[in-house]
């Protein structure tokens, strides 16, 4: 029988060759693995970075397109600006010719038509003694039209219905101009062929833009002033002796006749230089005619039960806080006026803003705040309509303001102004207006100065205020007559000429 011996695997050196082997090939497959993927994650990460490189690339090409194409279009909207600025221009001058031609043109009637704009109420006195006296002459045929109007240019255009209703209480027949699109007003006015135009001031923004200067030289512009102008500039940044905003604007430029108040006016228009000499004529100023007509004929909206009161217009500027002419004062005093009328109610206190002067700085809760308290109290009330009759039936005036500092002194009463202390400076006859005022900075002086008066105070300006009439009424003849006559003989003499 045959032994076989079982061999110890352990010490078998074939099978440990072939397990070393094993391993080493499992190990340097493993290894391999590894490079390669090693060699794989390189191959993404440079991918990867290639694709973020053309992102990058992509990304600046993009802001470079967009660069050029904003450039571009800029570019296209410069030239596509100055295209239609030019256009603009060429259809303004091709405008203003046709409309001169149209003056030109027009066949002669037997009467002067002459259509007033009327948009403010306060501001109708400067026109309305030309209108009544166009009336009655029978050179004239006036036509007073109804517009709505914006204060300072700002927010909607509103207002010809209290304007139609001021109009009919004066029993003046009107036409109203009420449409939205106010080219369907100029329209109707063209077909109207008026030879003359009268707006009520030199500022096109407050009204639509189809009553803007450029839209209305098809007739004959006149310009007559309606507030007396004492400032030498209307802003604190601007400082000139006297002011292009109120004596060269385009309406002025575009004037036909430019009626002056005064001799110093007359000098201020002249000081510019391209403004024509010929068509500036010192009229005297009919607003102060139409004012002189109220004397003796006051009229005080406050009930008197216990005896006639002592009666302050109190006359408030709308350039409140900082920048523009800067006179008023109305949010830093209207509380103290508030409790002064409250203690002292036997002082009566009509409040006669300036048109814009809700319009302004304050909120429009701090407006009917005021609104609401003032009308509260039984000696208080707010007039914002026609002004002379109220001027006849009052005591005094207290005013931070500028038109009324030439215009209440025609009455002879104490007139007190607060100087802001900030305002924009007077011209020369702002100056003399000034001098005719007593002047104070504060409430607690303005006080005092109203209740010196009431109880007796004697007014020391007379002198003053002989000087200054003697300037704003330059002579005998009615400012209305000499405005008519000016008119009809400048006409007749263009048609001669023709």
């Amino acid at each position: 029988m045959e032994n076989h011996e079982e061999k110890d695997a352990g010490n078998d050196p074939d099978a440990n060759s072939k397990i070393e082997a094993t391993l080493n090939s499992i190990v340097e497959n493993q290894n391999l693995q590894n490079d390669i993927s090693v060699e794989i994650v390189k191959i993404i990460q440079k991918l990867v970075g290639d694709q973020r490189a053309s992102l990058d690339k992509i990304d600046a090409l993009e802001e470079l397109i967009k660069t050029e194409r904003e450039a571009i279009s800029a570019k296209v909207q410069k030239v596509a600006d100055e295209s239609i600025s030019n256009y603009v221009a060429h259809l303004g001058i091709l405008k203003q010719t046709s409309n001169l031609i149209l003056r030109q043109t027009r066949r002669p009637r037997k009467k002067i038509r002459c259509v007033f704009l009327v948009h403010s109420i306060p501001m109708w006195d400067a026109l309305a003694d030309v209108y009544a006296a166009m009336t009655q002459d029978d050179r004239f045929d006036p036509i007073v039209v109804s517009l709505n109007s914006t204060p300072l240019g700002r927010g909607k255009y509103t207002g010809e219905q209290q304007v139609s209703e001021f109009l009919y209480s004066q029993k003046i027949a009107h036409l109203r101009f009420d449409m939205v699109d106010s080219y369907q007003g100029l329209d109707v006015l063209k077909n109207l062929l008026p030879d003359v135009i009268f707006r009520q001031q030199q500022w096109d923004t407050p009204l639509p833009p189809a009553f803007h200067t450029h839209e209305l030289t098809f007739a004959r512009i006149c310009v007559i002033p309606y507030g007396t102008n004492v400032l030498s500039s209307f802003s604190g940044t601007i400082q000139t002796e006297i002011s292009p905003l109120a004596f060269d604007q385009a309406y002025h430029r575009a004037a036909w006749k430019i009626f002056c108040e005064t001799e110093l006016t007359r000098s201020f228009y002249q000081s510019f230089h391209h403004c024509d000499p010929a068509k500036l004529h010192l009229s005297g100023y009919p607003k102060l005619s139409s004012l002189e007509k109220a004397k003796g004929k006051g009229q005080w909206p406050l009930r008197e039960p216990n005896g006639r009161a002592f009666r302050v217009i109190w006359a408030p500027h709308y350039s409140l806080g900082s920048g523009g002419p800067g006179f008023g004062v109305f949010n830093i005093i209207y509380k103290d006026m508030l409790d002064w009328a409250k203690q002292h109610q036997d002082i009566q206190f009509v409040l006669k803003p300036h048109p814009a002067l809700f319009n302004g700085v304050l909120t429009a809760d701090d407006v009917q705040f005021f609104k609401k308290m003032w009308l509260s109290l039984p000696n208080c009330a707010i007039e914002e309509q026609q002004y002379g009759e109220l001027f006849d039936a009052s005591d005094m005036m207290v005013t931070d303001g500028v038109s009324f500092l030439t215009e209440y002194h025609l009455f002879k009463k104490p007139l007190v102004f607060f100087d802001s202390g900030h305002h924009v400076p007077f011209n020369t006859l702002g100056k003399l207006a000034e001098a005719c005022a007593h002047k104070v900075s504060s409430f607690k002086e303005m006080k005092r100065a109203v209740i010196g008066y009431k109880n007796g105070e004697q007014w020391k300006k007379a002198e003053e205020v002989e000087r200054l009439l003697d300037v704003l009424i330059p002579q005998d003849k009615n400012p209305a007559a000499s405005i008519l006559d000016t008119i009809s003989d400048s006409i007749d003499e263009e048609e001669m000429g023709n």
